[in-house]
């Protein structure tokens, strides 16, 4: 997740050096054959080395495909459509009998830092993580505001709780994660935002789940509502009647990104510099020595039984999304910002 900070024009420096190396990438277990069989293809988006990923399959042999963008975050598909979350704008593709991607629409949104995406039933949604508000896409201008959480108290060009996490039900816009509940410019830097991070029902208005370590990424799956507790590194399933997430599964690395297929979860893991304002001192004390990539977890054991390992090119991952039906992915066409 891109963040304004005194160190930033190093960042950029280092940003722009790893989008100028080749991605590299291994697989583990079981996600290579997996994969092959599953009849999908995934789409990966690394912000920090401005990569869109797909990775598809030809019979037996995987395929991966890079294409540079300026910051790719948020991504959702929709039948034959495709949104992308970029440096100030929002992309949709229009994916073709061939399984190619042509740009179809381009929407200015500004500098909003969004992060996750989804089609709905008025449009494209997408948390305004700079504007602390859920909000829409438009012809007209920048960004429509649709919702705001309850302990923000105006909309305003400042990332007061880092909002970041968008989850949908039945074409509507419905939970949403932040770091915490300030309603002060970064004064989610300042929290302790290993214990302050919330999940936020939109329709309730109202705080469902506390305690959690820099969430990310809630989903609807099966009747269900799963988040990931990145800092943890941890793939969550939210019990409405108590409270509580509950982990499903621990992996070694920075957890956000995440969709599902069948009784698999894919969830994005990240490397994470230490010192970084994402540096999650719980997940290392788990795991130690941190990955990047995609993680194949299933669903029923709690066991992860594959895992695409970024080698090189590539510290993190965004967000991750199954293309069902779709098994050699092309882009035809792409705007680099």
């Amino acid at each position: 997740m891109p963040e304004h900070s005194d160190d930033s024009a190093s960042e950029e420096r280092a940003e722009e050096k790893l989008r100028q190396r080749p991605l590299q990438c291994r697989f583990h277990g079981n996600l290579a054959p997996w994969l092959a069989r599953s009849g999908g293809s995934l789409a990966i988006t690394t912000y920090t080395s401005g990569k869109l990923v797909l990775v598809g399959s030809v019979g037996k042999k995987l395929t991966i495909h890079t294409q540079k963008f300026a910051r790719p975050m948020g991504m959702a598909r929709n039948g034959n459509r495709l949104a992308i979350a970029i440096r100030e704008q929002i992309l949709t593709f229009r994916i073709d009998d061939s399984e190619g991607f042509t740009l179809d629409r381009t929407y200015n949104t500004g500098k909003v830092n969004a992060h996750d995406v989804a089609f709905g039933r008025r449009g494209i949604y997408f948390a305004n993580t700079r504007f602390n508000c859920l909000a829409r896409v438009s012809d007209r201008k920048q960004f429509v505001q649709c919702w705001l959480p309850p302990f923000i108290s105006t909309m305003v060009a400042q990332d007061r709780c880092h909002l970041n996490g968008l989850g949908m039900q039945s074409g509507q816009p419905t939970m949403m994660t932040a770091f915490c509940e300030t309603d002060e410019r970064n004064d989610w830097r300042k929290e302790d935002r290993f214990t302050s991070g919330v999940l936020i029902d939109v329709i309730c208005n109202e705080i469902v789940a506390r305690n959690l370590c820099m969430p990310h990424s809630p989903r609807r799956y099966r009747g269900q509502w799963w988040l990931c507790n990145s800092g943890h590194g941890s793939l969550s399933q939210f019990d409405p009647a108590s409270g509580e997430c509950r982990e499903t599964c621990s992996l070694p690395g920075f957890t956000r990104g995440l969709c599902f297929t069948g009784k698999h979860a894919l969830v994005g893991l990240s490397k994470i510099r230490p010192e970084h304002i994402l540096d999650a001192p719980p997940v290392r004390t788990r795991h130690g020595e941190l990955m990047a990539g995609v993680a194949l977890v299933n669903l029923l054991t709690g066991e992860q039984e594959g895992f695409l390992e970024f080698v090189e090119g590539g510290n993190e991952v965004f967000e991750v999304t199954f293309l069902r039906g779709i098994k050699e992915p092309r882009l035809l066409q792409s705007t680099e910002n």
